[in-house]
């Protein structure tokens, strides 16, 4: 999906558009800009793509011309006053959207006054423009993509104007991970939305993401547990990570395949046909998202765990069973240390919990991501999540009462073993 989306009247402004498009798709690619006729595939709702590619960009560059205040149908009626028209729309749902809307001066053109714009969007009036000057224009249009650059964060392959050519760029794989870790956390459908250009490679980078978050989740965890044993060994430590890592990652890769065998079901049972590869290319970041806020959580709450009983991880280990050496062992160790005096203890244990409840949050607004690569209706993606949730709770019930049964059987064998030990 594009990061610029160019909102321009045909009969206005349509040759400096172009002119604009091209300079933009020059620098950033083809598939960051989007430009209505040229951006939309045979047999779309014009409609539903205009409003979906409104919701997932970056920014919105609204191109006024001499005319576009003033252009009128055939009645002699100003469009802009109309509620139909597609650039009062588009401007519209980006402001409804909190999408950034920058008016871009072409031709000659003047701002115009807060009292010729419709009441829904005479907001723009209050925005900066930029003049886009014909005797000006690689200038102005060097100036324009150095600001997407640098204030909307829109990358460019090619680097960024005043770089001496051959210099090495500052950021390296880590940090664009860094960076697409916090765009998926501030604007996840944004950001996930962004990743499907409908190339096969979309779907390695995914999985790659994926790996590297359930490894980044993994050292989390294993900082939460150091916590409680600082005095282990440097080998000790790489052993825990590199078996945890493993482990995690056959775990999330397992997971992810199953839900979103889950969901392709579900959205079938709702009328709607997809295919898997779009549902585990979704999926595969919302498991990023979820697995490291649950990670953070949970080593931000162990931390403060730490200060009323550095034993805390060991002994909840222990209770749920990954150990056989102190059985219900978190139970008076609770009951010891029930009263929370410790400051670092109350802060660290409040903002774990916070931490997951802000990831629980996250994950209801970034499953609005299937919406909207489907281009569908809440309605249908609510029914197509109900089912989802059904099938889920119905093989997680399945599933713990086959465990129950299994533990109920093994008990008395680890007994009577323990007993002849």
């Amino acid at each position: 999906m594009p990061d610029i989306f160019l909102s321009y009247r045909r009969q206005d402004s349509s040759s400096a558009t172009g002119r604009l498009a091209d300079r933009l798709e020059e620098h950033f690619g083809p598939g960051r800009v989007f430009r209505d006729h040229e951006s939309i595939s045979p047999g779309d709702d014009f409609t539903e793509a205009i409003r979906r590619a409104i919701a997932t960009s970056t920014v919105m560059l609204a191109i006024i011309g001499p005319d576009w205040l003033t252009a009128h149908d055939e009645q002699g009626r100003r469009r802009l006053e109309q509620s139909g028209d597609f650039v009062r729309q588009e401007i519209e749902t980006a402001l409804q959207a909190g999408v950034p809307v920058v008016p871009v001066l072409v031709e000659g053109a003047k701002m115009p006054a807060r009292n010729e714009l419709p009441k829904s969007i005479a907001e723009l009036w209050r925005i900066n423009a930029i003049e886009l000057s014909e005797s000006r224009w690689p200038f102005d249009t060097d100036q324009l993509m150095r600001t997407l650059q640098s204030r909307y964060v829109i990358e460019s392959d090619r680097p960024a104007m005043g770089e001496l050519p051959g210099s090495t760029p500052l950021f390296g794989s880590g940090a664009r991970f860094a960076l697409s870790l916090l765009e998926l956390a501030t604007h996840p459908t944004r950001m996930i939305a962004k990743q499907q250009t409908g190339q096969a490679i979309d779907h390695v980078r995914a999985f790659v993401f994926l790996l590297g978050s359930l490894a980044v989740g993994s050292l989390l965890v294993l900082l939460g547990f150091q916590l409680q044993d600082p005095g282990s060994s440097a080998a000790e430590l790489a052993r825990r990570f590199v078996g945890g890592s493993l482990g995690l990652v056959l775990a999330g890769l397992v997971i992810t395949m199953l839900m979103s065998i889950a969901l392709l079901l579900a959205w079938r049972a709702a009328g709607r046909r997809v295919e898997l590869q779009q549902i585990t290319l979704v999926m595969a970041y919302l498991v990023s998202g979820a697995w490291l806020g649950l990670a953070a959580g949970a080593l931000v709450f162990g931390f403060g765990a730490s200060f009323y009983d550095p034993g805390w991880f060991g002994a909840f280990a222990r209770a749920i069973g990954f150990g056989l050496d102190a059985p219900g062992a978190l139970g008076p160790v609770l009951e010891r240390r029930l009263g929370l005096q410790a400051i670092p203890a109350v802060a660290g244990l409040g903002t774990g919990a916070l931490t997951w409840l802000l990831s629980a949050l996250w994950c209801i607004v970034a499953w609005g991501a299937f919406r909207q690569a489907f281009g569908v209706t809440r309605g249908r993606a609510a029914a197509a999540t109900a089912v989802w949730l059904l099938l889920l709770g119905s093989v997680l019930l399945i599933g713990g009462l086959l465990a129950s049964q299994l533990a109920g059987e093994s008990v008395p064998a680890v007994a009577r073993a323990l007993r002849q030990g």
